[in-house]
């Protein structure tokens, strides 16, 4: 069986040649990043090679087995390619000799449900801590109790190839995220103190200077501008762009400004502005009126080439309107099943990591929603759950990190997340459409 990394664009994708059994479970963390826990992961398989990779927690007893089966079927029958499918569950559960597997009425159940469905399971494995074997047998003489020790999993070649193509994995969830995101911590990479008081003093400036404004149409595209320079340019430099990042930092403390963002990384500014727009010419017909957007300009390589709007110039043009909105408003829902720009929406969260290092209170739980919206965007609730954790931790209570919370607890995910079409994927040397 083989498994294709996703490539750097316009390269052809490499190929992971998958032998074993010890290969699948060797491959599993690499895909998600994070050994999985008390969790159900199906691969699905087309023409023998692997595909989609989906990790759900897994059901309590009261959980109804077919409710439980369909979601899954749900989320794996967006690969339409797959023929098949392999599971692996992850638990700690004893499996006593000589009775059934921990959870056989929730994998009997669903491989009822994926063969009616045209993806019959293939073949399944239980693992533990300590050793793993085949799910399905139960005959000691080709699969001995209690099962292989981990061991022959971390030596398998496969691992040993995605390891040495730079691949690697964290022990959990919440230490795959953190190290994307080290803010998540509290502590964030050791920046001097100068600096996060430089960044908090212009993060209060132009809080002032724009308050009752950021919807104003010329300082709403004014605030696009500047987003879509420092997301297009190079990384953030804190120690150098303080004033930047207290600008971008207030500018997200709006609601409206914080949900368009989102919508802009995945669209692009142009359709964004076009539906989103619409938000915020509410109620501000002659607001703009002598005015001119309030830009960083300490920080001269934020706006160079920005087209800035003229004062009372409407950014929106003759595309806006209810249609352009609904797209926008099925973005934020979850319900917009076209492309995503995944580059851009990986290039926003890099600069919300770094806000994040160096903000408090509402702008630091409004980055850390809006990484965890990227990390939902992306159909890894794991990760989502331990942004939000943050986010409420900054701010008790904050609204979008509560709806997201319950939206990412009872197992939503996106529409374009269900196509492998359109779903984002994972990088070099863990292949595959992700979701956990």
């Amino acid at each position: 069986m083989s498994s294709s990394t996703s490539p750097s664009q316009g390269s052809p994708a490499p190929r992971l040649s998958i032998t074993s059994p010890a290969d699948i479970l060797a491959y599993v963390p690499h895909a998600l990043g994070f050994v999985p826990r008390e969790s159900l992961v199906v691969l699905t398989t087309a023409a023998r090679r692997l595909g989609a990779t989906l990790r759900v927690d897994l059901p309590d007893e009261q959980t109804d087995a077919l409710s439980f089966a369909r979601g899954v079927l749900g989320f794996v029958q967006g690969d339409t390619g797959a023929d098949g499918t392999l599971v692996i569950v992850y638990t700690q559960r004893a499996w006593p000799r000589r009775a059934f597997p921990p959870f056989h009425d929730i994998v009997l159940r669903l491989d009822a449900v994926l063969t009616a469905a045209g993806m019959p399971v293939r073949a399944g494995w239980l693992a533990s801590d300590s050793v793993w074997r085949d799910y399905f047998c139960a005959d000691e003489q080709c699969c001995p109790w209690p099962g292989n020790p981990l061991d022959s999993v971390v030596h398998s070649v496969l691992n040993a190839e995605l390891v040495f193509g730079g691949s690697s994995f964290e022990r959990s969830a919440p230490e795959a995220a953190l190290r994307g995101a080290p803010a998540l911590s509290g502590t964030g990479t050791n920046l001097p103190e100068t600096v996060r008081i430089m960044v908090e003093d212009a993060r209060e400036r132009y809080a002032a200077s724009c308050r009752g404004q950021w919807q104003s149409p010329v300082q709403f595209e004014a605030t696009s501008n500047v987003w879509d320079a420092v997301v297009d340019g190079p990384p953030l430099e804190l120690e150098t762009e303080a004033g930047l990042a207290g600008y971008l930092l207030a500018s997200i403390e709006s609601r409206t400004v914080r949900d368009f963002l989102l919508v802009s990384a995945c669209l692009g500014s142009p359709a964004a502005l076009a539906g989103c727009g619409a938000w915020a010419l509410q109620g501000r017909e002659d607001a703009d009126e002598g005015l001119t957007g309030v830009v960083p300009v300490d920080t001269l390589r934020a706006v160079t080439g920005s087209g800035m709007p003229a004062a009372g110039a409407s950014p929106l043009g003759p595309e806006s309107g209810c249609g352009a909105a609904m797209v926008c408003a099925d973005v934020l829902a979850g319900r917009y099943g076209g492309p995503i720009a995944w580059a851009r929406v990986d290039a926003m969260s890099a600069l919300l990591a770094r806000l994040a290092e160096v903000s408090s209170g509402q702008a630091r739980a409004s980055a850390l929603t809006m990484s965890a919206w990227f990390e939902y965007a992306r159909g890894r609730g794991s990760r989502a759950t331990v942004f939000l954790e943050a986010a409420d931790a900054a701010v008790p209570g904050y609204r979008l990190a509560r709806l997201l919370h319950e939206l990412v607890r009872r197992g939503g995910l996106p529409a374009w997340a269900r196509s492998r079409a359109t779903a984002w994927t994972a990088g070099e040397g863990a292949s595959g459409t992700t979701r956990d």
